[in-house]
């Protein structure tokens, strides 16, 4: 037996009505985080009475922002009765075998202020360590330049760790992924040999 969760916004917004979320992402010294994804995740949560807890449907609403150069981001939502429980996300895309997943680097729920009407005002901090991450992952893609990195970056994605070593008149620098056991070395963007190792696991 469900019982839904009755939405808490219902009385401030109409079927269609276009719902404003606008706010700032910084780091924990409140520098602003530009260039960063801002999701609007809208779920539909509700209490089970077989499990004796709250919890959610698999279906998910999103309605994606970036960031600009102030960590400001201004996103518009039709307001759907249909849902009842509203959360902000902000994530980096990596790049990883493949294909590109979202890492997450804060969230927060913002059902209650919706309660409040539009526009929804919220403001999410991201940790220390999360936006060293996100510096790394730039300074890593900005040193992106040549055609065989730019295919091993493809093909395999973030390094897991990256050694640079400066000699006179060249600079050598290995790309390890520990889960694959391969270690990319390159000379002056140059892919010079491709050493295997016995696979770590995270």
């Amino acid at each position: 037996v469900l019982l839904a969760a009755a939405p808490l916004a219902a009385a401030r917004f109409s079927q269609g009505d276009s719902v404003q979320v606008t706010g700032v992402i910084t780091g924990q010294q409140g520098r602003p985080l530009s260039d960063v994804r801002v999701t609007f995740d809208a779920t539909l949560s509700y209490f089970s009475v077989r499990k004796f807890q709250g919890t959610q449907t698999d279906e998910i609403r999103r309605v994606p922002a970036m960031t600009d150069a102030a960590g400001q981001f201004t996103l518009q939502w039709p307001w759907d009765s249909y849902f009842n429980h509203f959360e902000l996300m902000v994530g980096v895309p990596v790049r990883k075998a493949r294909q590109d997943s979202l890492v997450e680097l804060a969230r927060e729920d913002i059902t209650r202020r919706l309660q409040g009407g539009s526009p929804v005002v919220a403001s999410l901090v991201v940790s220390n360590q999360k936006a060293q991450f996100v510096a790394k992952l730039r300074e890593l893609l900005a040193s992106i330049q040549s055609d065989d990195e730019r295919r091993v970056y493809d093909e395999m994605g973030k390094p897991d760790k990256v050694e640079r070593v400066v000699y006179p008149g060249r600079t050598e620098v290995s790309w390890w992924y520990f889960d694959a056991g391969r270690v990319y070395r390159f000379q002056d963007g140059h892919l010079e040999q491709v050493v295997p190792f016995e696979p770590v696991k995270s």
